[in-house]
Order: structure tokens, then sequence, then C-alpha cells
């Protein structure tokens, strides 16, 4: 039995489902194929919005400790002693928003008249996709167009076995039935410190543990260094510039051995957050004769998205190009004009945020200032404080700053660089921005309400100009 589609998408997550509602809404006949029991990708079950479910859980433990200070009195929790965390409640809380939005997703295909394909879809040929369902029942989809979308995997070291339940991926982490009374974290990437800073705000006592010399390593140093010292006050101690030897578990615990300490350190949980890799095993693209890289990237065309087989295309983690949600939704928009052969300009990655959960948040977009030095490129930087705002003081969010970098000759924004409680809220304007080419004098020329947290912005272009007002 065989069915034929305008486009055949495999992979359900932000990547997949995004591709998938705008080909419908474009007059394509359009099947989803998705090998979960859900919805949503890895972004929606075990990434993106149970971890930031849970880190809002841990903002509001925090805000509750001082309570009183904002002259606000509960009966019985007078003093921070009084306050607990309830951590079966964060987990159901979790679980209540991801099922939520796991079912508008399942919406959203009924409404714009998708067929969602259960089951492991693997390439049969250039024009077809093999459906293997749970039952082990197969159905043969026929496709004009194919597009892959099967998304990424948790990255594992040969060295380390992670067994799920002393020594843990981020795909175990969200269905621990209890809070661990001391964890270890492998990587102090994005993954890594947000885990770190919402467990170390919980009560858990945290130790990330990262190879490199700063946390969040594609970063900005200054953003670095500021995270560092927030996380230091959030119960998570931060080893940079580290190698770990082995991570072994003992009958309820983990013993983690770091090269040049004599004795392994023990914690209840460890965490191994190292990166992500494509998931483009097991699909069938040496049968279609798609090209993959040597680290498992399927190889596109970045003006198309198209594989080397033409009426293929591949988008979001399993090609090589940033690992986030949103890239991998505007991947899917444009992957998805182009087989309906409207023209576009391509994604300037230069102009993609990146958005870091920890708290404070890290938002970006661009170069960083080591970057800028390596090109040899002439900048200037404006930076700004959220402390020197009153709006800041009044939302009790001083930690951070702005900072802009920017071009010495002709003003224009080369990057910027946010830590603050808001900070992935305030990066779209410079997204916006960069797309319109947007100059240093522009944004400083730009009237910003008062009194507000993006202010700050608007004082960081005057610091670029080189005369600071409110500093």
């Amino acid at each position: 039995m065989s069915t034929s589609y305008d486009l055949v998408v495999i992979g359900s997550g932000p990547a997949g489902y995004v591709a998938a509602i705008h080909a419908s809404q474009s007059g394509l006949k359009t099947a989803l194929v998705e090998k979960k029991e859900w919805l949503g990708g890895t972004c929606l079950n075990v990434g993106c919005i149970p971890a930031k479910a849970m880190l809002f859980s841990a903002l509001m433990f925090d805000k509750a400790k001082k309570l009183a200070s904002y002259g606000v009195k509960i009966k019985g929790a007078e003093t921070e002693g009084g306050i607990s965390l309830d951590y079966p409640q964060v987990v159901k809380r979790k679980d209540e928003i991801v099922k939520g939005v796991n079912g508008g997703v399942a919406f959203l295909m009924k409404k714009n008249k998708i067929d969602v394909i259960r089951g492991h879809g693997r390439l049969k040929g250039k024009t077809q996709v093999e459906v293997t369902a749970a039952d082990g029942k197969k159905t043969v989809l026929d496709a004009k167009n194919i597009l892959l979308a099967m998304g990424s995997k948790v990255r594992e070291l040969p060295h380390i076995k992670i067994d799920g339940k002393d020594i843990i991926s981020s795909d175990h982490i969200f269905f621990l039935d209890k809070q661990p009374k001391s964890m270890c974290v492998l990587g102090g990437g994005v993954v890594g410190s947000e885990f770190a800073s919402c467990f170390g705000r919980f009560g858990t006592p945290v130790t990330i543990l990262e190879m490199a010399p700063q946390l969040c390593s594609t970063e900005d140093h200054e953003t670095a260094a500021e995270l560092t010292k927030a996380l230091k006050k959030q119960n998570v101690e931060v080893l940079t510039g580290i190698k770990v030897k082995s991570i072994v578990a003992k009958g309820g615990s983990v013993e983690v051995q770091i090269e040049g300490e004599d004795k392994p350190r023990t914690y209840e949980k460890a965490l191994i957050s190292v990166g992500r890799a494509p998931l483009s095993e097991d699909c069938g693209l040496e049968t279609a004769g798609v090209k993959v890289n040597d680290r498992g990237f399927v190889d596109v065309d970045l003006n198309t998205y198209r594989t080397n087989v033409g009426n293929i295309f591949a988008i979001g983690d399993l090609i090589p190009t940033p690992m986030l949600a949103h890239t991998a939704s505007a991947e899917a928009m444009f992957a998805v004009d182009v087989i309906c052969g409207r023209k576009r300009q391509p994604i300037n990655y230069l102009t993609n945020p990146s958005a870091i959960y920890t708290y404070p948040e890290i938002a970006s977009i661009g170069h960083t200032e080591n970057a800028l030095k390596a090109q040899g490129k002439e900048y200037s930087v404006g930076k700004f404080p959220f402390s020197a705002l009153g709006k800041a003081k009044i939302d009790d969010a001083t930690e951070g700053f702005v900072k802009i970098l920017t071009d010495k000759k002709y003003g224009e924004i080369l990057g910027v660089h946010i830590v603050h409680a808001k900070a992935t809220e305030f990066i779209a304007e410079f997204a916006l921005g960069n797309n319109l080419e947007m100059t240093i004098d522009e944004l400083a020329n730009t009237i910003h309400p008062h009194p507000t947290l993006s202010e700050a912005i608007m004082e960081a272009a005057h610091a670029a100009k080189g005369h600071a007002i409110h500093i």
C-alpha cells in the first residue's frame, strides 16, 4: 500500500512540524512521519520546554525567599526557613505544560489537514519513504519532495557509561522522582549550565566540570565570566580547564575521577552534557544516495537546504548549523519556500540569536570580541550595566549588562552580548536591527520607554558612541 504526497516530512520537532504546517498552508499535500509516541521532538518533550518550566520554578523559589523584602508577608513563612521546595509539584507542573503544548501541536496537525504517520521513517529511494509502525506494519509513502528533520540525540563519551539511573543525560533528568542530594555536571555548555543553575537554586550542591577555559565556550568571554560569578552564588562550583578521567556508578552514587586529583569525588547523580549528535543513522540515507559528512551531518546547500539529491532537503539539527529550535524553524520555512518556488534571501546566521536560560539569562548575536580580534577587525565596545537602571532595581534584577560591538568606520553592529534576567527577550531587537542593517547611530537615536529594562540597550549604544549618559 502506498500514498502519494507533494511533501513528506520525517521528524516532528520544531523543524519538522513547522515545515509541515507551512507546506500545507502553501497548498502542498503533506505527511508528517514521527516514530515517537509524542509530537514536538526533543525541544518540546525532553529539551527547551520542560527545562524552562523547571527553571521558572527555580526562579519562583528564589523570589519566594525574598517576599518579605518586597513587603509581602505569608503567615508561617516570615523567614527564608519557612519556604520549602515541593519537587514532585515542580515535576507535575512541568509535565502538565509539556502535555498542553504537545496537544497544541497535535491540534495544529489536524487544523492544517496534515497526515501524521506514526512509525520509523526511512528513505526507500529518492521518492519513497517507508514507515515501520510499532507493530511492525510497513507503509510506503510516495513523495515528490522529502524533508529530513529527524533532529539530534544526546552525544555520549566512550569511556563513560550512561545508565539512566545514577549517570544520566538530559533525556533522563526530567524524570527523576526526587531532587538529588548532590550532582556533578560534565560539560559547561548551554544545557549543562542551565541544569546547574536550576538544581543549584533548588538547593542541590552542583559541580560543573568543563574542559574548555570558560563556560559556554562560543559565548563572549565577559558573558562567560558573568555567568560563572552568578552560578557561584547559586550553590554551583565551577571548574574549567579540567579533564575527567572516569565517572563510575557505585551503588546509588557516582565516583568522579578528575585528572590531577588523588581521590575521586562522590556525588549522588552525574549529568553528562557534552553536546548532541545528528540523528542521521538508520534512516536510509545511503539507499537514496544522500551524502553525509564525517561528523554525521547531512550535506546541504545552505542557499536552498537541498541535499545532493535534488528533491530531498534537510534542516535543523541534521545539518551543521546552530542546534537551536528557532533556527530549525526558520530553516523549515525557508526550505518549504524553495520547494514552492518562492525566492528569498538566504538565512544570515550572524543575525541568528543565541539564548541561554540560566539565571541571569544570556543572549547574543553576531561576533564575540575574541572573534573580532582574531579577524584583526577594528571595533568599538559599548557596555552598560543593568545595576544603573531604576527599573532593574524595582524588578530586583540588577545583575548583568548589555555589550555592543560596533565597526569603527561605519558604525555597523558586529555583535551583541546581553546578560540579564530577561536577556532572551531583548535580543530580538538586535535580530531585527541586524537584518535591517541598523547602525549604532540609529540605535542610539531610537527612543526607548522609561522606566524600562530596555533602556540598557539605548544606554549601551550611547556608550559605544563614546558618550554614555547614566554611567
